[in-house]
């Protein structure tokens, strides 16, 4: 349970309206609402049609005089009232406990109540934290208490703000009478042992704020001045100036009006709340959220030190972290953002701790996640098998499945088999199965998988969409890395005398490997109609590592040996971290890989015996013979 004060040091600034309209939103979110209306001297709580029945019901002021005549704190469900809300052709129920039973005895019940002295010598401090604790305890389980308080500076209004209270929504209009007035509230809040002790969060929402032109910057001199006065950096939320009838009404916005600006700054309010309630899953999740931010922009502002350089907020940041664990240990998702934080601050223990918890919690996301932390300790038998779960999760992403899978590959020799058996491959969508393409063509055990895909993507994408000539692509080198040399010059294109006469450089290449392997026959007319379209002033020729090795092979099977001895260096040199495609092996390459494979092919070069191992490896589909 939250508790929540709305307190204004002056009326007018729609105090009350804010607080139902809060109320309303947070039912519509599913959250269970009591409404206190401690605003005794002048109630409006049931002036809303919506809580209109509760005021011939018992209420605060009855509870108290109750308590008066008998000493014994009454049983606070007994001044609670069921009320509805129609929100989206549904009746919702909140809860209301009024000022009290609105009759002629009312002001005298007021009257009668002397704060000062139930505080000083009939325990009424006590009594409130016994009807704290019983609406805690109230079998209907609320999850936010919502309190309208009186205003100014009263007895009253340091019970709600400062007792009741673990959070203040503090509304003013900015001028000077507001702030000052507002300023000695505040203070007295953050003064008090028992709200230091609670951790109040204070919420600060100027409100009725004028929307106008402000050319002579008057308005933000005074909202700056409620700033520096009151101690935020910024407000929580504004609410702005609003002109309609349906104020005069008192209609609530979030349900009557909810796609007005109004509403909209009502359900800001509400995120406010929200997230300043850490026992709400909602309000935790935002809270991890900010606090990532915060990470982020401390980062960005120290040139990449991490915030452990400012002792006194990472103190807070860890405070606020282990207070949301604390509260929702239990919540998959909330530990795993909560790891993704302790990940940011570079607190690989703690992240390896909330991790364990998503996965006790059930949430598989965080399998490879784990995963990654493991590794990071030199950890991979145990890394192994998150890895191993995140492939064979159905609900595994395209990124997830490739960070995955380059992770395993880099521990377990086997990793093929898993990835072959991946429930996930199945539920890729054309864009997935580019991304994923590269990795399963990066080993001649996945190719074949890779190919499978491939064909079912090109099936299911129509010829229009950008992804397809990619995809298209890499189908034709899966059929030459596997072998299948026929279908891949099919899917190139046909006839041979229309692929001779292409401008397409990878066209012509691949349509040369796939004849070659399939005949043993270089075809040196298509190599020359390579070399030739090159010349046309291709400049990809000084910019690609594999173009560049295209280029090389290309001269060299058909003689002009030197040029390509050259074209390898320029190969080597323009190599980079990252994978490749490696038209030697027909395979994506690391850059480690791609410069052996360079390596061999100028000894192949040099030795005048060609022999790539995409030919080696697939020669027991044709006859043997002398490759040069």
């Amino acid at each position: 349970m939250y508790v929540v004060t709305f307190y204004s040091y002056k009326g007018g600034v729609g105090r009350t309206m804010a607080l139902v309209n809060v109320a309303a939103e947070l039912t519509r979110r599913g959250r269970r609402v009591l409404v206190i209306d401690f605003d005794l001297e002048a109630p409006g709580i049931t002036s809303f049609r919506q809580f209109a029945g509760a005021d011939e019901k018992v209420g605060i002021i009855d509870y108290v005089n109750n308590y008066l005549q008998s000493n014994v704190a009454p049983d606070a469900s007994d001044f609670i009232s069921e009320c509805s809300l129609d929100i989206g052709g549904k009746t919702l129920p909140i809860w209301v406990l009024p000022a009290g039973m609105r009759d002629d005895q009312y002001g005298q019940k007021l009257a009668a109540i002397d704060w000062q002295d139930l505080y000083e010598n009939r325990s009424g401090y006590l009594l409130f934290e016994d009807l704290k604790q019983q609406i805690a305890l109230n079998a209907v389980g609320f999850d936010y208490v919502l309190i309208d308080s009186r205003t100014g500076h009263t007895d009253v209004g340091g019970i709600c703000t400062r007792q009741l209270a673990d959070g203040v929504t503090l509304m003013f209009f900015p001028n000077t009478q507001n702030i000052s007035g507002l300023k000695t509230i505040v203070e007295e809040i953050r003064a008090d042992s028992v709200a230091r002790k609670r951790s109040k969060q204070l919420i600060f929402c100027p409100s009725r704020v004028p929307d106008l032109d402000d050319e002579e910057g008057i308005l933000k001199v005074m909202l700056d001045n409620a700033s520096q006065k009151l101690g935020y950096s910024r407000p929580d939320c504004t609410i702005k100036h609003y002109d309609s009838l349906s104020l005069v009404e008192e209609k609530i916005f979030v349900i009557d009006r909810p796609k007005t600006r109004l509403s909209g700054q009502y359900r800001n309010l509400t995120k406010s709340i929200v997230r300043a309630n850490l026992g709400d899953r909602d309000g935790a999740l935002l809270a991890v959220q900010e606090i990532r931010s915060l990470i982020s922009s401390k980062s960005e502002e120290s040139a990449g030190q991490p915030v452990s350089t400012d002792p006194v907020r990472l103190d807070e940041i860890l405070s606020k972290l282990d207070n949301i664990w604390e509260a929702h240990q239990t919540d998959g998702e909330v530990c795993w953002f909560i790891a993704a934080a302790y990940h940011d601050l570079g607190r690989f223990a703690d992240e390896l701790e909330a991790l364990n918890g998503a996965l006790a919690a059930g949430y598989y996301k965080a399998h490879l996640a784990r995963a990654i932390n493991l590794l990071s300790q030199s950890r991979g038998e145990e890394a192994l098998k998150d890895l191993v779960a995140t492939i064979r999760s159905p609900d595994t992403t395209a990124i997830e499945l490739s960070t995955a899978i380059e992770a395993l590959r880099e521990i377990d020799v086997s990793w093929t088999e898993v990835v072959a058996n991946s429930p996930a491959l199945e539920e890729l969508s054309p864009d997935d199965v580019g991304v994923l393409s590269d990795i399963l063509m990066s080993d001649e055990r996945t190719v074949a998988t890779a190919k499978r895909l491939l064909k079912r993507a090109l099936e299911n994408v129509p010829r229009d969409v950008g992804v397809e000539p990619a995809l298209h692509s890499d189908l034709v080198l899966s059929l030459i890395a596997i072998g299948q040399y026929e279908e891949a010059m099919r899917v190139i294109g046909e006839p041979r005398e229309s692929v001779l006469l292409s401008k397409s450089t990878a066209d012509l290449f691949n349509y040369a490997m796939a004849e070659w392997g399939a005949t043993g026959i270089v075809p040196e007319d298509l190599l020359q109609a390579v070399i030739d379209t090159d010349r046309l002033g291709n400049s990809e020729r000084y910019l690609q590592v594999n173009y560049c090795q295209c280029l090389a092979l290309s001269f060299a099977l058909i003689g002009h040996r030197d040029e390509a001895l050259q074209l390898l260096d320029v190969a080597k040199a323009k190599s980079v971290a990252g994978t490749v495609f490696s038209c030697w092996r027909y395979l994506y390459a690391t850059r480690r890989t791609m410069m052996e494979d360079l390596e061999e092919m100028r000894n192949s070069f040099i030795l005048g015996t060609i022999d790539p191992p995409f030919i080696r490896r697939n020669r027991s589909s044709i006859s043997s013979r002398d490759w040069h």
